[in-house]
């Protein structure tokens, strides 16, 4: 099991991500950022170039939403619509045309999102963990996976990571609904939202409360504070979503009021 004491974070830029409240993010396979702008009335996803400047916006006007966002491949993006009384479900976005292509009604509302590059697991409030195929959108779900709060998922290899702010855990499950271990530290991880794994399957979690970074070994059995004020988070900074980009190395962190950090991740 990789130690993550030998992980090293370098900041490598901070962006303005025109988003207000950036509640998801993503980078694609050519460098662009995808944040989300949840809220209420305003909606959106933004498009981010290679170099931070903003490419395109897409509104999702009610009753749609936009809460946390994921790629499927170069074009399509999904993204979750979390609180909706109207339309909870999963939308496809075309990245070229900006449209909704479809969308995946759910009984209620789903917030974190992933894919496994097969199919996207959202969780869906008061009910189990969804799995929903990308070639046939066909719906299964993960029994003894049910959380009553807002929650953010990932994946990796056969495990499923999951955080609960309610009870400031994180659990890992394995796809048939199995619980292999549960992370909980009052001292170390409170309020916990966005979670993201690296290459050897190490998660980062934004630890919403406080202005710094969790990051959490495969096994559960090793947690370290990362990310303070000396690497770039100042006092007041909020980090909700996350996300690790396995293909330049870069740790993406989005925080309230518009903005996000790249970090550059090593391992020594």
């Amino acid at each position: 099991m990789p130690s993550i004491s030998n992980i090293q974070f370098e900041l490598n830029r901070k962006l303005d991500t025109a988003c207000k409240f950036p509640l998801g993010c993503c980078i694609t396979t050519k460098g662009e950022f995808l944040f989300t702008n949840y809220d209420e009335g305003q909606d959106k996803v933004t498009v981010l170039s290679i170099s931070g400047e903003v490419g395109c916006q897409f509104e999702f006007i009610k009753p749609y939403r936009s809460f946390d966002v994921v790629c499927v491949d170069d074009t399509t993006a999904a993204v979750s619509s979390a609180y909706s009384n109207e339309k909870p479900g999963i939308g496809f976005l075309d990245l070229i045309s900006g449209k909704l292509t479809k969308f995946i009604d759910l009984p209620f509302s789903p917030y974190g999102i992933t894919y496994d590059g097969k199919s996207l697991i959202c969780c869906v409030i008061y009910t189990d963990i969804h799995v929903i195929s990308c070639a046939d959108y066909s719906i299964t779900t993960i029994p003894n996976t049910a959380l009553l709060g807002l929650s953010y998922i990932s994946c990796f290899g056969d495990k499923i990571f999951l955080t609960n702010p309610d009870q400031h855990i994180v659990t890992c499950y394995s796809y048939n609904g199995d619980k292999v271990w549960e992370f909980m530290d009052d001292m170390i991880l409170r309020d916990p939202w966005g979670i993201t794994t690296d290459n050897k399957g190490t998660i980062f979690v934004a630890w919403c409360s406080s202005s710094n970074v969790v990051v959490i070994s495969n096994n559960g059995k090793q947690c370290k504070q990362f990310l303070t004020f000396w690497d770039g988070l100042n006092s007041n900074d909020n980090p909700e979503a996350i996300f690790f980009d396995k293909t330049r190395k870069h740790l993406l962190v989005a925080i309230a009021d518009q903005e996000a950090n790249i970090y550059n991740i090593s391992y020594i």
